[in-house]
């Protein structure tokens, strides 16, 4: 990773010396003429989960199986930043990272006695994106690949007028690695500063076991507690800050 860090380093540091790339006897001036730039971008989206842990744990319980639906759809925010952008002919190559933050909030009871089960997942995720340049306002993203690192959070707050309030708070005991690919369009309203991204794509991740942050004592579940990831989509807006 230090070394990666390195090489991006060096790379915008020629990027933003044009005379010393312009200078480069050897052909890496031309290579690094393409640099377009960075920008930093921010926007909503959803993602589908397969939770066969979460949702056996509560299909166990008569009680919960009653009263919640399955687990599996949750909606939230990302931000990020396209790190660096080298453009090729028609084709241009990014690399990016952002952080996803997304909920899913499910509550049962009625009267003196109501249940709310949050659950929380949160990621990093650091890759590579290749788009296809139509003209100076459209893009195709061919493709985003992207290593994700993955975190849950489970909240279970139970108010009870009878018998008081309770909360319990569950954590994923570790960052869980995974996968995620996806597609999509790049509208430029405003080239090259402002570009709206519409994106869907698929996710490989899974959580096996969550710990109570009380008395770390782990949720016994039959298989993974989130045991698979699934289709997304997300809208983004971009500000782009051009090098040149």
């Amino acid at each position: 990773m230090k070394q990666i860090l390195l090489l991006f380093i060096g790379i915008i540091f020629l990027a933003t010396n044009p005379a010393s790339a312009q200078d480069d006897c050897c052909g890496a001036g031309n290579i690094f003429s393409s640099i377009l730039g960075s920008g930093i971008f921010g926007g909503y989206g959803f993602q589908q989960y397969s939770a066969e842990g979460l949702n056996g744990l509560i299909a166990a319980n008569p009680i919960l199986d009653e009263n919640f639906d399955d687990f599996g759809f949750a909606h939230g925010w990302r931000a990020g930043a396209n790190i660096i952008g080298i453009r090729q002919d028609d084709l241009l190559a990014t690399f990016k990272f952002y952080y996803q933050s997304v909920k899913e909030i499910q509550e049962a009871g009625s009267g003196d006695e109501t249940q709310q089960l949050e659950l929380q997942m949160n990621t990093w995720a650091l890759g590579l994106g290749l788009s296809y340049i139509i003209n100076n306002n459209l893009d195709i993203r061919l493709l985003d690949a992207l290593m994700t690192f993955n975190s849950v959070n489970l909240n279970n707050d139970i108010h009870s007028v009878t018998s008081g309030d309770s909360k319990q708070e569950f954590e994923s005991t570790e960052s869980n690695i995974g996968f995620s690919f996806d597609a999509g369009l790049v509208y430029y309203p405003f080239p090259p500063y402002v570009a709206i991204e519409v994106l869907g794509g698929y996710s490989f991740f899974a959580v096996e076991t969550m710990r109570d942050t009380e008395d770390f004592v782990d949720l016994e579940t039959n298989g993974d507690f989130i045991d698979g990831g699934g289709f997304f989509a997300a809208a983004v807006l971009t500000i782009g800050i051009p090098f040149n």
